[in-house]
């Protein structure tokens, strides 16, 4: 659904080269010169992969990267090209976009973002949450690059409203990895939840680079967080591999559902994977074995029946889903421990063959004037972790296209606040839009029976 090449310094050069061999790079858009953040990643300024558009700094703030960013006044398309990734290796690829009313006008813009020509989201910064702290939103794609240098565009979408970017970061996927990724497909990412989790997961707890935004019961009487008591937990039967520490907590509760998707009310293709890992260690006359089902459809051929310390992946690709979707969870009769769930991803499904308008390939073409604006979509609020320090996921708007951004909230308030509301219908469920916990921090930042371990089902 995006920038020219420049000549740089051999300094310069040196610090990209040392990135990728990381199988990560990290550029600060609208800086120069490169840097080691907390968590030991190597960020390099964006003068070499783009020529167009003005850097900016923004006012009264010092956290690195978000701190610049390199707007786009003129032109329909503006492009970061030639950065560099393995050809045909899964590629992680997330932009990032904090406003903070840069521009002094209190009126973000609307735009779209296109990987690498192919696979296009939507960003729609929504001018409510402007006075309710410093918003960070954020677009995700998963596809297998075709060459060894991919793009990343900004496509104008009204003549009003400038495109601009804060940063772009590049991780590299292990082969087995969303298997189920087709040659000339994306996945975009929707949400993904770490069920349990009191803080945000992010790199280096997971070293792909993923974000899990933690969701709990704080709200509901009838859903319960556990913890495992296990000494670790294996996830090698896992393909999709996520970290350990989102398998050591999970939400457990009868009549589970997970409803308010962050999707909108047209829906896309998705792509929908869930993770489970036994938290108890049961005795002979205990089990717990559940059916679940994306609105009719069930996820995976046979109950699960999550193992004591060991990891156990589900997944449903080619389902039209909706907001109005739900995941439902149903206990089998021979059953006598509620559902759980330890984590979630989904994503809708982006396909190059066969969509239209991906637009934005190619190097860095400056077009004069601005096209109509995207309203292909419905809005709706969705939620997204905390980026600037702080854990968890904040309302938000899903966007007015198909492909909604994803964006995430900083507050300074000290006391945690939850605004989940569970549904009623059809049993106890659970929202999942969720205001920020305040006052948190990355997990990463702290100081430092018939069982399905990899099942896929595919709904034609």
């Amino acid at each position: 659904m995006m920038a020219l090449f420049h000549l740089i310094t051999l300094f310069f050069l040196s610090a990209v080269v040392h990135t990728l061999a990381e199988n990560i790079i990290s550029i600060d858009c609208g800086t120069t010169g490169s840097y080691v953040d907390s968590n030991n990643v190597t960020w390099v300024g964006d003068k070499g992969f783009v020529t167009t558009g003005e850097p900016m700094k923004i006012p009264d703030m010092v956290t690195k990267p978000t701190n610049t960013l390199r707007y786009f006044p003129t032109g329909q398309t503006n492009c970061y090209t030639n950065i560099q990734v393995t050809k045909d290796q899964k590629t992680l690829v997330r932009t990032k976009f904090y406003y903070e009313n840069y521009d002094g006008k209190f009126a973000p813009p609307s735009f779209d973002v296109v990987y690498d020509g192919k696979h296009r989201d939507s960003v729609e910064i929504t001018e409510s949450l402007l006075n309710d702290g410093e918003t960070l939103y954020f677009s995700e794609v998963i596809f297998a690059p075709a060459n060894e240098t991919i793009s990343v565009c900004l496509l104008r979408t009204s003549p009003s409203d400038n495109p601009f970017i804060s940063s772009i970061e590049v991780y590299s996927l292990d082969a087995g990895m969303y298997a189920d990724l087709g040659p000339n497909e994306g996945f975009i990412l929707r949400e993904r939840d770490a069920y349990g989790a009191k803080e945000t997961i992010s790199y280096p707890l997971d070293p792909y680079g993923r974000i899990w935004l933690p969701l709990g019961a704080e709200t509901s009487l009838t859903l319960t967080d556990l913890s495992t008591s296990a000494p670790s937990i294996d996830i090698t039967g896992v393909s999709n591999k996520p970290p350990e520490i989102v398998m050591s907590k999970a939400l457990s509760g009868d009549g589970l559902i997970l409803s308010d998707l962050a999707l909108p009310l047209t829906g896309p293709p998705v792509y929908l994977a869930l993770y489970f890992s036994e938290p108890q260690s049961l005795s002979r006359t205990q089990r717990r074995s559940f059916n679940v089902f994306l609105d009719n459809t069930q996820v995976g051929s046979r109950p699960i029946v999550p193992v004591f310390g060991k990891a156990t992946q589900v997944v449903l690709r080619d389902v039209v889903a909706t907001s109005a979707s739900q995941i439902v969870f149903q206990s089998t009769s021979d059953s006598d421990l509620p559902p759980i769930i330890n984590g979630l991803e989904l994503y809708s499904i982006s396909d190059s063959s066969r969509d239209s308008g991906g637009g934005g390939g190619g190097g860095g073409k400056d077009d004069s004037g601005g096209g109509t604006k995207n309203n292909g979509g419905d809005k709706k609020k969705n939620k997204l972790p905390l980026i600037l320090g702080v854990t968890f996921a904040s309302a938000f708007a899903i966007l007015a296209s198909t492909f909604g951004a994803i964006f995430l909230k900083k507050r300074k308030n000290a006391k945690p606040q939850s605004n989940t509301i569970p549904t009623t219908s059809a049993g106890h469920g659970i929202g999942t839009r969720m205001s920020p916990l305040f006052g948190q921090q990355f997990a990463s930042d702290t100081n430092d029976s018939h069982v399905v371990q990899d099942e896929t089902h595919s709904h034609e």
